[in-house]
């Protein structure tokens, strides 16, 4: 039997990172039948939001995203913060859950116990980042967990979206690649 919105709000609140990874899973889902339930959870966590530096990153594929996010991350964490990291990674075509490639880049930030770091798919979104990032962002700070770090899929100017969830959006580009703007 699956947890119920109040039961999942109170383990996401205590930073419970089971709590938080089945929050996060729900908050993604798009069975009709779930979409309830989480709009329930977000009641519950509403109250306890305190929204919190978002920092997105993005940039065409290879640029060194996820290097310099694991960086930054791993910089928070010996700051004393408890940095959340949401990759937004493309989807596979079988199931269309994310790869999980650039988790597995992120290593060391990845098993920081004072780090959460979610791949989450893209869908069938575009702007570079999925349509439940804003709601997850919501969830991880509800948890006390911030800053957060957004990473896109790699994307080209006509992906804005992560800019509606984001504070500050920092654009690699590769050295010589010819868009001097």
């Amino acid at each position: 039997m699956s947890a119920s919105p109040s039961e999942l709000a109170r383990g996401v609140r205590t930073a419970d990172r089971r709590s938080l990874a089945r929050a996060i899973t729900l908050l993604e889902s798009r069975r009709p039948d779930d979409e309830p339930r989480a709009l329930a959870l977000l009641r519950e966590l509403l109250p306890f939001h305190q929204r919190g530096l978002r920092v997105g990153v993005s940039g065409p594929p290879g640029v060194g995203k996820s290097s310099l996010i694991e960086g930054l991350g791993m910089h928070l964490v010996e700051l004393g913060r408890r940095p959340f990291v949401l990759v937004v990674d493309p989807s596979s075509q079988r199931v269309g859950g994310s790869i999980l490639g650039d988790k597995t880049r992120m290593t060391r930030l990845a098993r920081a116990p004072e780090a959460f770091v979610r791949p989450s798919p893209s869908g069938d979104a575009s702007g570079g980042i999925s349509r439940s990032a804003g709601d997850v962002l919501l969830c991880c700070e509800a948890a006390g967990l911030g800053p957060s770090l957004v990473e896109t899929v790699g994307v080209g100017q006509a992906e804005t979206a992560v800019m509606q969830v984001v504070d500050l959006l920092l654009l690699l580009l590769e050295p010589g690649a010819g868009d001097e703007l």
